[in-house]
């Protein structure tokens, strides 16, 4: 899983300057930058905030999270998972966001990564989102974790409703409302888990 990463337009956001500002500071050495294959200037996270603490900027509010907060998106279609994982990271640079394309390859994921918050597409080869939800509530140590399932299906389908019986705190319809669905994730990660 990669570390954090914040583009020049993310830096500008927090330092409440014009991207070719940061890009000046860049150029002046104040930042430590690395260039990605694209040519484009990212800086890790951590540096960021090292950076805002030295020179007297306010620390905004949501990177003032020091408690990692973990997402695991799960979907089939592998297009949707790097679209929702690319939209996810870049409203919220403070998420660790890893993905899976099925439910078993999930499970050992959550065994590995302890995520806060599951996104989880209700259709899915090898294991259906009940099952696993199933699995996930079944389990002492993943019983809290927050799933939100997302799903073409109408809401009064049997697999829908086995979902919803098992326990899931939030369900996204698709086409995904995107500031709605990076809202709920970000709602569901502040919560924590009371684990």
């Amino acid at each position: 899983m990669r570390s954090r990463s914040l583009s020049t337009g993310d830096m500008a956001r927090y330092c409440q300057v014009t991207p070719a500002t940061i890009v000046n500071w860049i150029r002046a050495g104040k930042l430590e930058v690395y260039t990605t294959p694209g040519g484009q200037y990212r800086m890790e996270l951590g540096k960021f905030v090292d950076f805002l603490n030295e020179n007297g900027f306010p620390l905004p509010e949501e990177l003032q999270e020091t408690r990692v907060r973990r997402l695991l998106v799960i979907d089939d279609d592998p297009d949707i998972l790097d679209m929702l994982k690319e939209v996810l990271e870049e409203h919220d640079p403070t998420l660790e966001v890893d993905g899976a394309t099925n439910g078993y390859d999930a499970l050992i994921r959550v065994g590995k990564t302890k995520p806060d918050v599951i996104s989880l597409d209700l259709m899915m080869p090898k294991m259906d989102s009940a099952e696993m939800l199933r699995r996930l509530r079944g389990n002492v140590e993943t019983k809290d974790i927050r799933v939100v399932v997302v799903t073409a299906l109408h809401s009064n389908t049997d697999l829908v409703r086995r979902a919803k019986r098992i326990g899931v705190d939030g369900f996204i319809t698709k086409p995904v409302d995107l500031t709605h669905f990076t809202e709920l994730i970000r709602s569901l990660a502040d919560r924590g888990n009371p684990r």
